[in-house]
């Protein structure tokens, strides 16, 4: 009966998500998603920096063509 017990107990704990190659693919899509969605972020966030520079730089240029004429 012992054995019977200890049986169960392996065979609930191979069913867990990372048991079967679907289980592990679908782990594997989730956190490639992840950090997918974190690189648009950050591209997202360098963009915005790259626009505001250049919005800047582009004013300095505009006052520096003012001040030579």
């Amino acid at each position: 009966m012992k054995k019977f017990y200890i049986i169960i107990l392996l065979a609930l704990a191979a069913c867990g998500p990372q048991s079967s190659p679907e289980g592990r693919s679908k782990i594997r899509d989730e956190k490639l998603q992840e950090e997918v969605a974190d690189l648009k972020n950050q591209m997202n966030a360098i963009h915005d920096s790259v626009r505001i520079i250049r919005k800047e730089l582009d004013e300095l240029n505009l006052m520096l063509d003012e001040s030579t004429n």
